[in-house]
């Protein structure tokens, strides 16, 4: 007789989980709808001469009570590490020289006591100096057994990277640098330098970015090389002219 009584008590049991199954699917597909249907279908109200559905609900709680439920709470506690508290988005690098400005205060009384000192960092920059160099060659007229006959001699010229050109190997340097680094045009560069009080003709910096990049051919072959010797080759379609 027991066994039987189990046997009704296991079957309610689970008739009351099916419904309360079937209550959540059915609050789960209502929810879908109003937050993925579409905008004509969300948030619809209540229709008063809609029947409810024959869901029940009070046996709910009978199925709630089968199994203790336990809420667990987890805590996830960071240690804070004193040197991330900074704001390192504000770091001046470590390499820069630095440059001490000692600042004492207006007014020291008399006996007073040096405890320490307070540092702030500032960012400055130095703008870039455009100067002339003179390459002063010293000639010298060489003794001669006689009179009738001298010989002289001079200093000889530094091998400059363009050939009779008035731009020394570190201004071509800079505005290489500006042009492929910095994507600065030439006629930009032309303005900067005018700033300075230094006209250039237009022709004139292009012509000494060309004969720059000559210099390094003998590197441009190499790199194609390298390059053609890979398994898998990606390039774009702009135009470049090769100095040959």
């Amino acid at each position: 007789m027991s066994t039987s009584t189990e046997d009704n008590d296991y079957k309610q049991l689970y008739e009351s989980a099916i419904n309360k199954v079937e209550q959540l699917q059915h609050e789960l597909n209502q929810l879908k709808k109003m937050i993925f249907g579409v905008r004509q279908e969300r948030f619809i109200p209540a229709d008063k001469n809609q029947l409810a559905l024959d869901i029940p609900t009070e046996q709910s709680a009978a199925v709630c009570n089968v199994l203790d439920a336990k809420k667990v709470t987890y805590v996830k506690v960071v240690k804070q590490d004193a040197t991330q508290s900074r704001d390192s988005r504000h770091t001046i690098p470590s390499h820069l020289r630095r440059e001490d400005v000692i600042i004492d205060p207006d007014h020291i009384p008399a006996g007073s006591k040096h405890i320490g000192t307070t540092e702030t960092e500032v960012l400055e920059y130095k703008p870039a100096e455009i100067y002339v160099v003179r390459y002063i060659r010293n000639k010298y007229l060489l003794p001669s057994a006689d009179e009738t006959s001298s010989k002289i001699i001079v200093g000889t010229l530094p091998t400059l990277p363009v050939a009779k050109s008035m731009m020394g190997p570190g201004l071509l340097a800079q505005l290489v640098v500006e042009k492929i680094c910095d994507h600065l045009p030439v006629h930009r560069q032309q303005q900067r330098l005018e700033r300075d009080g230094i006209k250039l003709p237009y022709s004139t910096l292009s012509d000494g970015f060309a004969k720059t990049a000559a210099l390094i051919t003998p590197i441009y072959r190499a790199l194609v090389t390298e390059v053609l010797n890979a398994d898998y080759l990606q390039a774009d379609e702009t135009v470049c002219l090769e100095v040959t």
